[in-house]
């Protein structure tokens, strides 16, 4: 009997330790992919690369942000406002591009209005993982620089979520306040032209769907150039298309653009009726900002950074004492 309760002990003993060490391993493996998934996070932050920290965030993240914006901006459309979408995506912006985006593809352009940025790191000092609502795990650090950045170690937080056995990066906190602050219009968005019309609605107004209306022209612009403006607007809005790229295209575009590719945009301007919105709201933006002249004062550049649209700068020069759309 003695023999047998000594080998029953053993036995429990040898399960207990094997137990024991399965679990102290999965332990450490779940600590170092949580590891693995805040540092992917900085590394991506690191460069500035919105695609690079897309990758890094939980996919579900993205989707239920999308999911929410949008059905915002539906809402605000059904009632022929875009106070949202301009906020956050600028005039240019059409909500039809928006909703055929990937999640992925919707918060890199999101983030165009947003401001991260992080600092580059040899390796990370986990100083502790706390554990936090929904399964969320807040990894808190201090990134070890690379040599010749010197030695101050800056602290850093990660929140994570579980990713089936792994784990991911889940929608910063900090960027998810930054979101709430455009959407709501308690700050501008930083990289859009101060002259843009609507830039900063204020709380509680509304804009219209349609591209933004010809308002006062900057005093820095010349009157030739506004007028260039108002009759290139006037012919687009008639659907003109020819004669926009006959008269208002400057002759150094058209001698530069084959045959057919000038018929293939005449076209498309045609039969395309977000292409000319999307034209109409550049050359409205411009007609409402400040121009840097160059080459002597015969080429004007209008600023467009943060518009929204493909567009950053709208160019207008002067040949034989006339304006014309350079580009």
């Amino acid at each position: 009997m003695r023999n047998v309760k000594s080998l029953t002990l053993s036995v429990l003993t040898v399960i207990f330790l094997g137990l024991f060490t399965l679990a102290s391993a999965h332990a450490a493996d779940n600590k170092a992919g949580q590891q693995r998934a805040a540092e992917d996070y900085l590394r991506a932050v690191a460069s500035g690369d919105a695609s690079a920290m897309a990758q890094t965030i939980l996919t579900d993240e993205l989707v239920q942000l999308r999911t929410r914006l949008l059905n915002e901006m539906r809402l605000e459309a059904d009632r022929g406002e875009s106070l949202t979408r301009v906020r956050l995506f600028g005039d240019g912006m059409p909500l039809a591009d928006l909703e055929r985006m990937t999640p992925q593809a919707f918060f890199v352009t999101l983030s165009q209005r947003l401001r991260f940025g992080g600092r580059e790191f040899r390796k990370v000092d986990w100083l502790e993982s706390v554990n936090d609502k929904g399964g969320m795990v807040q990894m808190v650090g201090r990134l070890i620089p690379p040599d010749e950045f010197g030695d101050v170690r800056v602290p850093v937080v990660v929140s994570i979520v579980p990713w089936g056995k792994d784990w991911k990066a889940a929608l910063p906190l900090e960027l998810q306040a930054q979101i709430e602050d455009l959407r709501k219009g308690r700050v501008r968005a930083g990289a859009r032209p101060a002259t843009a019309v609507a830039s900063a609605p204020a709380a509680g107004s509304t804009v219209s769907g349609a591209a933004p209306s010809a308002g006062t022209p900057s005093s820095a612009t010349p009157k030739a150039i506004i007028e260039l403006f108002d009759t290139a607007l006037a012919n687009l809005e008639a659907g003109k298309c020819e004669t926009f790229f006959e008269k208002q295209m400057s002759p150094n575009f058209r001698r530069t653009t084959g045959s057919r590719a000038l018929r293939t945009l005449i076209s498309s301007c045609e039969t395309r009726e977000s292409l000319r919105t999307q034209v109409m709201t550049a050359i409205r933006l411009a007609r409402e900002g400040t121009p840097e002249f160059q080459y002597g004062g015969t080429r004007a550049v209008f600023d467009l950074e943060g518009s929204g649209l493909p567009y950053r700068q709208w160019i207008v020069e002067r040949i034989d004492d006339k304006w014309y759309i350079a580009e």
